[in-house]
């Protein structure tokens, strides 16, 4: 029997034996003196000057470079095809030399990615959500590892919040099995000092036992997905209730404007967005000002480009293509990503060194193409539905250029009026010629990582 079926099967007592024991698994893997030092490192990088971050990040480009040709096949036989060598690679500038990375790539040439370094024989295995088409598989070194949960907890102390204070989590992982119909819905790391929400279980006659436990628990931070949080948030804030954080992390998914608005209500605190991928190739978070995302360059060096993998100036809107600075056991080296963002011109006046891009709201299939060729971000899409307040949840799928389907799980005293105020709200940002149908459903299903998308656009776009 698999642990996962096994996990599912077990009385609660075990279940949560076994969910402690993983996470001391855990601990040992990615905290203790290398974590801290690696944070203390990177709490100071922070507040070099750009000049000085890419100095140390040519720096390291070039270790990995040097690295990737002498013990990954793939790169050895690339850089030979295009006549390269590692020497032709001083700056960043530089890697233009080399074509981006996508995921068919990496698929077909999985296992010459792979270091040939027999120092790397701890490796770890990740996936993708697979909600742009089927999961794809990762690994990294331990080192990986580190770095990453360093970059996690540095912008939590951004929010003031330091390792060890408690931390509800209401993400994707399946702590509770999908056949528990009864509380609790949720499982306790002591590790860690988190507790773990169930998102797949979220029904209105739930969410008074989730906020029995969150009483109990007396987290200073609830961290989860932007329409997971909102959930609870909206309970609160429609029963007249409020619950005080010190913070709220969201990520994952895009923020809508309305969603960050109820959840700083809600939750009486503000809300810290980041971003960050399964591949572990870029890391972006924001910062007690607020004002877009901070690329964290001591993490991996970020290009914002057009399809033909060419810089775009700041601004202006492109593909995030990223090259992970840590990960030698699979180097990933201007590997495509399928989000899209903008670079900002100014800074933050935060003072740290890591320059804005615009937050990361939109993947390929979240962006509505309309027939006079617009895209349609999900936040102006968000303006129609606010006048109403019948509507429970919604999700908008694009089925071709001239068709939008609103599936919709209403309220009691939805009415007609609803559904035409929302058609003509649409309409006017979409245009006249868009059909847009109403479908109303008993809920909305999530993905298998228990992720919702609120857009869904199946029309191919090209930037």
């Amino acid at each position: 029997m698999e642990i996962r079926s096994f996990y599912n099967v077990s009385p609660i007592f075990i279940q949560n034996l076994m969910l402690n024991g993983y996470a001391l698994i855990l601990y040992f893997e990615r905290y203790g003196r290398k974590f801290q030092l690696k944070l203390a490192e990177m709490r100071e990088i922070q507040w070099f000057s750009i000049y000085e971050i890419e100095k140390h990040q040519n720096e390291k480009l070039r270790e990995l470079i040097k690295y990737a040709y002498e013990n990954v096949p793939y790169y050895n036989r690339l850089m030979r095809d295009l006549k390269l060598h590692p020497s032709d690679f001083k700056t960043k500038s530089d890697l233009i030399k080399l074509p981006v990375l996508d995921k068919e790539n990496i698929r077909r040439h999985f296992h010459d990615l792979i270091t040939r370094d027999r120092k790397f024989r701890w490796f770890r295995y990740g996936h993708t959500s697979g909600t742009t088409g089927s999961p794809l598989e990762i690994i990294w070194d331990i080192r990986t590892c580190v770095v990453h949960h360093a970059a996690y907890w540095r912008q939590k102390e951004w929010a003031g919040i330091k390792y060890g204070d408690k931390i509800a989590f209401i993400q994707g992982q399946p702590v509770v099995p999908l056949s528990q119909t009864k509380p609790p819905f949720w499982r306790l790391d002591r590790i860690h000092n988190h507790l773990y929400l169930s998102s797949f279980h979220l029904k209105l006659e739930n969410l008074p036992y989730y906020f029995r436990e969150l009483e109990k628990f007396k987290p200073k931070v609830i961290e989860g997905y932007p329409s997971t949080v909102y959930i609870l948030a909206r309970y609160l804030i429609e029963n007249g209730l409020l619950f005080p954080l010190k913070a709220v992390f969201t990520s994952s998914e895009p923020l809508l404007p309305i969603q960050r608005e109820t959840i700083e209500k809600a939750f009486c605190c503000k809300v810290f967005d980041f971003y960050g991928m399964a591949e572990r190739v870029v890391f972006a978070t924001e910062c007690e000002h607020h004002n877009g995302l901070h690329l964290n360059l001591d993490y991996s060096i970020v290009e914002i480009t057009d399809e033909d993998g060419y810089p775009v100036p700041s601004g202006r809107t492109g593909r995030i293509v990223a090259t992970s600075l840590h990960n030698y056991a699979m180097p990933l080296i201007r590997y495509k990503t399928s989000d899209i963002t903008s670079a900002r011109k100014e800074g933050c006046p935060c003072g740290r060194g890591f320059p804005l891009i615009d937050s990361v709201t939109t993947k390929d299939e979240d962006i509505i193409v309309t027939p006079d060729g617009r895209f349609i971000s999900p936040s102006i899409l968000t303006h129609p539905f606010k006048p109403i307040h019948n509507i429970l949840e919604s999700q908008i799928i694009q089925e071709d250029m001239k068709t939008i389907v609103v599936k919709i799980v209403k309220r009691p005293h939805y009415t007609e009026k609803d559904t035409q105020r929302l058609i003509s709200g649409l309409k006017e940002r979409l245009g006249a010629e868009v059909e847009v149908n109403i479908e109303f459903v008993d809920q909305i299903p999530r993905t298998s990582s228990g992720k919702f998308r609120w857009v869904v656009s199946k029309v191919p776009l090209k930037l």
